[in-house]
């Protein structure tokens, strides 16, 4: 139940930023800000995963389980959520919708790859 509660906070902060400040991550004129989002997600997951499954004392056989757990609610409310694109993330252009989409397979691909980095082994 945690790591959903988690991944809940996490799509949501996300969602946040991505609401208030998108503008400027997602714009086709500014394509090396585009590509820095990609970039950037990448270690911003580790911080968001793997001192978490430390914290939590996950063992490498739970960590693909909590992954999934921490990815599911962003990746079932923005199913959602961009249908609606327009409506939700005013301050972008409805063009980017597919690169957003792009961007949210991208970083939930790697919260996903982070269950499988070795953790600690169970005894």
């Amino acid at each position: 139940m945690f790591f959903l509660f988690w991944g809940f906070l996490v799509w949501l902060g996300a969602s946040a930023i991505f609401r208030f400040t998108g503008q400027f991550f997602f714009s086709l004129e500014s394509p090396t800000l585009l590509v820095t989002s990609y970039i950037l997600v990448v270690p911003l997951i580790l911080i968001l995963t793997l001192p978490v499954y430390r914290w939590k004392k996950v063992h490498s056989q739970q960590r693909l389980r909590a992954a999934i757990l921490i990815a599911l609610p962003g990746m079932f409310i923005d199913a959602v959520v961009l249908i609606y694109f327009s409506d939700v993330f005013v301050n972008l252009e409805a063009r980017m919708n597919g690169m957003f989409a792009s961007w949210l397979l991208w970083a939930n691909s790697f919260i996903l790859l982070t269950g499988f980095i070795p953790g600690k082994k169970s005894n």
